[in-house]
């Protein structure tokens, strides 16, 4: 009987992560194939164009997710990433153009920058948007101060470009949800974080150290951020920044946050927020199939199928109630016979 349930809860998991991805395939390939476009599905550089998307799209929204998820709407983590980009970089050109080094010099450049938010916040004690929003206006000056304000660019330096293009993208993608998962599900802050976003009070209550929480999910949250920084300056030049521009960059991809809070319910979130960019990639990939991959028609678009999402998911209790329902009149009935 219990064996039949936990079989029965992981194949209901893996069919609800994978849902909505295979529906959005599925509805831009009649779409796609309506315009006469064949190789939509059927090519290798289709799927190795999703796949390097869909890796640098979860990175960043892992990263956004953490912080929303204890609570927190962090204006000053596009400032960090870019930022560490910019300075990783720079100094791996320096340093025999190693790619380690810069994967490396991100990560340390991402966890310092948001420790040194994490202490602002706490001991600054000002609302979490004024004070990020002043911190990214901060780190986005010192764009113009280092290098000669020539920001970043590396697009055409082979060897410090593999951890944006495949298969190496895989390995930042797969690194990012080892910190995301572990540090969320199989450590004692991540535990005492989660219990601060439910009930703030009650953990304080307990002895949970809430400004020390802050600061460890700020330093696991650099880590994810300079994980981003690294596949983003390998994908793109990055000029020096103003008026909150870094934020706009990571904000950019914070639909598939969103979405995969809803499609992460069924296992874990940080899939939900994989499968939610790879089925926004597919998405992307066929609306520029048939020319509407760019301009005023892609944000009607994309608009119109956000808010047509987040209508659905509002009602996400009443579907809930009736599956549950089903579930117990049709499972029970199965496992009876």
């Amino acid at each position: 009987m219990n064996k039949g349930k936990n079989t029965y809860k992981i194949i209901k998991s893996v069919f609800l992560s994978i849902l909505f991805p295979f529906l959005m395939f599925w509805v831009m390939f009649i779409i796609v194939r309506f315009n006469n476009i064949t190789y939509f599905g059927t090519s290798v550089d289709m799927w190795r164009t999703v796949l390097v998307n869909t890796a640098t799209t979860s990175v960043a929204a892992v990263a956004i997710w953490l912080q929303l998820k204890n609570g927190r709407f962090d204006f000053s983590g596009g400032a960090t990433m870019l930022l560490s980009a910019i300075l990783a970089g720079n100094l791996a050109q320096r340093m025999n153009n190693n790619p380690w080094i810069y994967l490396v010099l991100c990560l340390v450049f991402g966890v310092g920058f948001c420790l040194i938010t994490g202490i602002i916040y706490i001991f600054g004690r000002l609302p979490i948007i004024i004070c990020t929003i002043g911190v990214a206006l901060l780190y986005e000056s010192f764009t113009y101060l280092i290098f000669n304000s020539q920001g970043l660019s590396i697009m055409s330096n082979a060897s410090l470009t593999i951890f944006g293009k495949m298969p190496y993208i895989l390995f930042v993608l797969i690194l990012a949800l080892v910190i995301f998962i572990g540090y969320c599900n199989f450590t004692v802050p991540g535990k005492q974080a989660k219990i601060l976003s439910n009930n703030q009070q009650a953990g304080v209550n307990i002895g949970i150290k809430e400004e020390k929480n802050v600061l460890q999910t700020f330093i696991c949250c650099g880590l994810l951020l300079g994980l981003a920084g690294v596949i983003y300056g390998s994908q793109n030049t990055i000029a020096p920044q103003s008026g909150l521009s870094t934020a706009n960059t990571l904000f950019s991809y914070i639909a598939p946050a969103y979405m995969g809070m809803f499609i992460g319910l069924a296992g874990n979130d940080a899939v939900g927020v994989v499968m939610a960019s790879f089925g926004m990639e597919i998405l992307n990939y066929g609306l520029n199939c048939i020319g509407l991959g760019a301009g005023g028609w892609q944000q009607i678009i994309l608009g119109c199928f956000m808010l047509s999402f987040y209508s659905l998911t509002a009602q996400f209790s009443k579907i809930g109630r009736l599956v549950g329902k089903l579930e117990k009149k049709y499972f029970k009935i199965e496992l009876e016979n």
